[in-house]
């Protein structure tokens, strides 16, 4: 008997948690995330960046 109350409360628990996120109107927006570059942004001119595009750009890298 006290196995299925225990089982029941934290179901419950569980349950009443997901709705208020799901309620939540957080959830109907979305953000620019701030690590996102710009589209005006210039792109890398290091050595390394300059490699690592260039092997991308000839069918990607071989494992």
């Amino acid at each position: 008997m006290i196995d299925y109350i225990a089982l029941g409360l934290t179901h419950a628990l569980i349950m009443l948690a997901l709705l208020r996120v799901l309620v939540r109107p957080e959830l109907d927006r979305e953000d620019m995330m701030a690590d996102e570059p710009d589209g005006d942004a210039e792109p890398e001119t290091t050595p390394r960046a300059r490699r690592r595009g260039r092997r991308t750009r000839n069918g990607g890298g071989h494992a």
